[in-house]
């Protein structure tokens, strides 16, 4: 074999792996955009999710913030009626303690939770017997 022949044998098994090398980066570069169209897929998915997520995040904060101001509302309000309740409780015992009769019962009542007797009440409350011992079986008791 002549220099000729060694040389066209060596050109072919040169142009022989350049063809292999360029098939070989050619099945390479398919795989590789095939992950990279997995890849951009997966992203558009994460993308899409990712904007769900932010709107659902969007709509708690919107609905902590009206629930918020919500509860702000019913304690302001709450506060409000249990103004009226004090202030209310307040007339009734002013109106109580107006009522003459009322200051009776409750001076026998105090009388009774001091330790007096019927007798003592008849006496100091000037109360019949009946009212002063039914006050006395209701109130008495209670020493």
């Amino acid at each position: 074999m002549g220099w000729i022949e060694i040389a066209l044998t060596g050109t072919a098994l040169l142009t022989l792996l350049l063809v292999l090398a360029v098939f070989r980066l050619r099945m390479v570069s398919q795989s590789r955009a095939a992950e990279l169209a997995q890849i951009q897929a997966q992203l558009t998915v994460l993308e899409q999710k990712s904007r769900s997520l932010a709107a659902e995040l969007h709509e708690l904060r919107t609905g902590s913030i009206g629930m918020g101001e919500r509860i702000k509302l019913l304690e302001g309000r709450h506060k409000q009626l249990d103004g009226a309740l004090r202030e209310t409780r307040e007339q009734q015992q002013e109106l109580a303690e107006m009522d003459p009769d009322t200051k009776l019962y409750n001076r026998a009542v105090k009388l009774l939770q001091q330790g007096a007797s019927v007798e003592e009440l008849m006496d100091e409350c000037e109360l019949p017997r009946a009212e002063a011992e039914l006050l006395f079986s209701i109130h008495g008791q209670q020493r």
